[in-house]
């Protein structure tokens, strides 16, 4: 009979004060980065931060079942960035990276990638 609810067992519900901050920044941006395993990307973000310039923005034409978006969030002075990365498989949410600040000339870099230039 409850068939159709959504299972939550597992999702994670870990409250860092890293995501609290995160979650009450005013401003986000949403880029998307052609899939890799998941234990390759924490490796990268763990061991340097700025290694997420080797990934590969998503071809707009490209089909989309597997990607991972990055989600940035930021305040109006761009003077905290906070970054995570989410894998998304046939439009769903699947599984998530931990949160990591991240410095702007980072994000001006990332967002070039994508085209975007961004004015401090």
């Amino acid at each position: 009979m409850f068939f159709f609810k959504k299972k939550t067992a597992g999702r994670d519900t870990a409250d860092t004060p890293l995501k609290r901050k995160a979650k009450a920044m005013p401003m986000t941006k949403k880029v998307q980065f052609c899939y890799i395993k998941p234990d390759e990307l924490n490796m990268l973000l763990n061991g340097d931060i700025s290694s997420v310039l080797t990934l590969e923005p998503v071809n707009y034409y490209a089909e989309k079942s597997r990607y991972w978006l990055c989600v940035f969030y930021y305040t109006e002075d761009y003077s905290e960035i906070i970054m995570r990365f989410e894998l998304y498989e046939n439009d769903r949410k699947t599984t998530a990276t931990d949160y990591y600040e991240i410095n702007k000339e980072l994000y001006s870099r990332i967002l070039l990638k994508f085209g975007q230039r961004v004015e401090f």
